[in-house]
């Protein structure tokens, strides 16, 4: 029997390999080092048990969650997202067990943070989500003041625990919690010494589902940008899909020196990719971590991205550049430009910094300290 039980609302698998990526990536580090353990998928569609990349995963509904604590006598349980679902059978039946609950952001935050989102013609959709999310943070306010229960919060910033206190209205009842980054690989995100020529090339890789991305943004300082003297010595490269794909990037299709990829991308791709660019362009309305501007960084890409929410605690001014608007973030391509030691300064400063937050070595050793410690 597996000591630790691993619960995700989703897990990766062969048809659906970016369902929750960033659980796996943790998964088989646990795997690497001799951990022990279970994982389940809380997913739809029919049960089923299967393996993925060497690791075995129960998938399955409420049904199946709830005979899985029935029966097994787990000596903790690792929760991704606390959303209600998952946690209301942990206090029902495995009351007694120690939970460590990873805060990733959409189940901790209010919907007025989500106002970007709005749209007037599917105002009933919002309405939905103001309903249902009302109901998440006040589960989560009487759980958090739940002293009955073992409880350990992980958050990946000090931004994501701050906003989970107010909006769940708990200031001051977090007792227990550490802030430990989402991983990045440095061995698939590796360093390689950029050249004065990288900084021509401007990479953008984004989903396009949502407005948190700020893809118009990104569009805008292209735009920006064309008025410069030396735009066309620039290269664009665009990646992503989504719903907001066409509608967003469409500005864009009048530049010749902009090239758009309508796909997504897995990791070894992504690091392809960031081999032949020297600058990420990645603004935010909201990210509790930014997991691909970190993992741009690590490959040696300066970020030129927004500043806001979590994204100070991962970039400063001597690896990147924080933009309060679009022509900051126009400034910043211009100033690397016309100053490519600063680029290049930048660049080696990036992959340095980043690894020393969020390589596997620091984050997974936090991780399993964590998880081990009685």
């Amino acid at each position: 029997m597996a000591k630790f039980l691993i619960v995700s609302p989703g897990y990766p698998s062969r048809d659906d390999k970016y369902n929750n990526g960033f659980v796996h990536s943790r998964v088989k580090n646990y795997q690497e080092k001799g951990l022990e353990f279970d994982v389940f998928s809380y997913d739809k569609g029919t049960p089923s048990n299967y393996e993925y990349e060497g690791i075995k995963v129960i998938k399955g509904g409420k049904k199946e969650y709830i005979e899985l604590l029935k029966q097994n006598k787990y000596e903790k349980i690792l929760v991704h997202f606390g959303f209600a679902k998952i946690i209301k059978p942990l206090i029902k039946y495995t009351s007694d067990t120690p939970l460590i609950i990873w805060v990733h952001g959409t189940e901790a935050l209010g919907w007025y943070r989500r106002l970007f989102a709005f749209n007037i013609k599917k105002a009933y959709r919002f309405l939905g989500y103001i309903i249902l999310n009302t109901r998440q943070m006040l589960f989560l306010h009487n759980f958090i003041n739940n002293n009955r229960i073992d409880k350990t919060f992980v958050f990946v910033s000090e931004w994501m625990k701050n906003i989970m206190e107010t909006d769940t209205f708990s200031k001051g009842k977090i007792s227990k919690y550490t802030i430990i980054p989402n991983v990045v690989d440095d061995k698939i995100f590796t360093y390689k010494e950029k050249s004065a020529d990288d900084r021509l090339n401007i990479l953008s890789i984004r989903s396009y589902q949502s407005k948190k991305y700020a893809n118009d943004i990104s569009v805008k300082t292209v735009q920006l940008l064309s008025k410069e003297p030396f735009f066309n010595k620039l290269t664009f490269s665009f990646y992503g899909d989504g719903r907001l794909f066409e509608k967003t990037i469409k500005p864009l299709r009048e530049f010749k020196n902009v090239v758009i990829y309508q796909k997504f991308l897995n990791h070894k791709e992504i690091h392809q990719v960031h081999l032949k660019n020297g600058i990420m362009l990645i603004p935010t309305r909201q990210d509790a971590q930014g997991v691909s501007m970190c993992e741009a960084m690590s490959s040696g890409l300066v970020p030129v991205t927004s500043n806001n929410t979590a994204i100070p605690e991962y970039v400063n001014e001597s690896c990147g550049y924080l933009g309060n608007n679009v022509d900051d973030l126009k400034d910043a391509i211009k100033e690397m430009y016309y100053n490519p030691d600063i680029f290049l300064k930048k660049s080696k400063k990036a992959s340095q910094h980043i690894n020393k937050i969020c390589s596997p070595q620091i984050v997974i050793n936090k991780e399993l300290n964590l998880i081990k410690r009685k």
